[in-house]
């Protein structure tokens, strides 16, 4: 099972549907992994823009809130994916 600190198992399970959806999506993609990664790269700081704009928040200090939090996420073994993935 996926654990990330002392998060609910609701929360940690929809996080790992989520990543799982988005290794297979990436894997299929035909891009590299390293195209990949900079996607999701590219994707993390349209998310973070994007709450900022609806907390009317600075977009900057969303932006480094989420490069924190794909950090924590990297921190964490690839291995608890493996039961969600395909």
């Amino acid at each position: 099972m996926l654990t990330l600190g002392n998060m609910d198992n609701r929360l940690v399970d929809k996080l790992g549907v989520l990543a799982a959806k988005a290794v297979e999506d990436a894997l299929a993609s035909g891009l590299t992994w390293d195209q990949a990664v900079m996607a999701f790269g590219v994707a993390s700081k349209a998310i973070a823009v994007k709450a900022a704009s609806q907390a009317n928040g600075a977009p900057a200090e969303f932006a480094a809130h989420a490069e924190k939090r794909l950090k924590y996420g990297m921190d964490h073994s690839a291995e608890v994916l493996r039961s969600f993935l395909a």
